[in-house]
């Protein structure tokens, strides 16, 4: 029988993660929380780091993958087996993909997402899309032109097994207003149980042969969700949770803090702090609001004897 949660959250692991940060990553969602979740570490270091990490997070799944995969759309294969693992085992609303740089820093991260969810059903992935935290656009002309080299041009000819699948993806993604090259930020992104269930449904969870792609997997998720018919959604602009950046915040710690941002990457560093110096800086927040919860309820016990 299926545990039943809310959120489920996978952290996939490299080889150059550390297992100290991965754990303050954690800590920082079930700080902040109120849902109900589950973690899974999906580990492709080959150096057992998961299990440094549950030394800390102990209530946590570990998933290996059998010989390395490494970034870009071989994240794709180790997010996928996940996912599906995900899909096997619990019963939940949404995945919450964290990147072992990403940190979570206001309440309720979840709040926004699960309400967008059942607004729209169709939902498929939302997060930091479909602008910059500046506001300006999402520079997505790198995934576009791979994206087109390998259904429109002759550049086709070098994976043709691969490219003619991605070529029916393709189709299909733009028939549901799809506009090459766009994706949430993968980062830290939500992607919902139903996208899930069909692109599992239609083999693609994994499918092996699209590891040969030069895409990211927030790309080729992206595209898989929209050649199913699912929307990608926006949770960034002005109120709204997530504040990414791909090296670096996107802001300063105290201003990402001030605007009440919840979801940040990365915090490997600002200027001239490191991700030590940035993690101390929340780690900080978070026991002052503890300090603050504790003289609450002195104070309450003070009025009430």
């Amino acid at each position: 029988m299926k545990h039943s949660v809310q959120i489920v959250v996978v952290v996939p692991i490299g080889p150059n993660s550390s297992a100290d940060f991965i754990a303050d990553t954690i800590e920082s969602f079930i700080f902040y929380t109120k849902s109900t979740f589950k973690i899974i570490l999906a580990d492709d270091s080959h150096q057992q780091i998961a299990e440094e990490v549950k030394k800390i997070i102990s209530d946590a799944d570990i998933i290996y993958t059998a010989k390395p995969m490494g970034g870009m759309s071989g994240l794709y294969i180790n997010l996928a087996h996940a996912y599906k693992y995900a899909l096997e085992h619990y019963d939940f609303d949404l995945i919450f993909k964290l990147d072992t740089d990403a940190l979570i820093i206001g309440k309720e991260p979840e709040k926004e997402a699960l309400q967008m969810l059942e607004e729209n059903p169709d939902l498929g992935i939302a997060g930091q899309y479909p602008y910059e935290y500046s506001g300006k656009p999402w520079d997505k002309s790198w995934p576009r032109d791979r994206v087109l080299n390998g259904t429109l041009t002759w550049r086709f000819i070098r994976r043709p097994f691969t490219n003619i699948l991605l070529k029916k993806l393709f189709i299909k993604a733009i028939d549901n207003g799809y506009r090459p090259g766009e994706s949430v930020f993968g980062g830290a992104y939500y992607i919902s149980n139903s996208v899930l269930v069909k692109l599992n449904e239609n083999g693609l969870l994994p499918y092996y042969k699209l590891k040969s792609l030069n895409l990211g997997e927030d790309h080729l998720f992206a595209l898989l969700a929209k050649s199913l018919g699912f929307q990608l959604g926006n949770l960034s602009s002005d109120n709204l949770p997530f504040a990414c950046a791909w090296k670096g915040l996107p802001a300063s710690p105290e201003e990402l803090f001030l605007r009440k941002k919840k979801i940040i990457h990365s915090v490997k560093r600002w200027q001239n702090m490191n991700e030590n110096d940035i993690r101390n800086y929340y780690k900080e927040k978070r026991n002052q609001s503890i300090k603050n919860i504790s003289l609450a309820k002195e104070n309450i016990n003070l009025v009430n004897g």
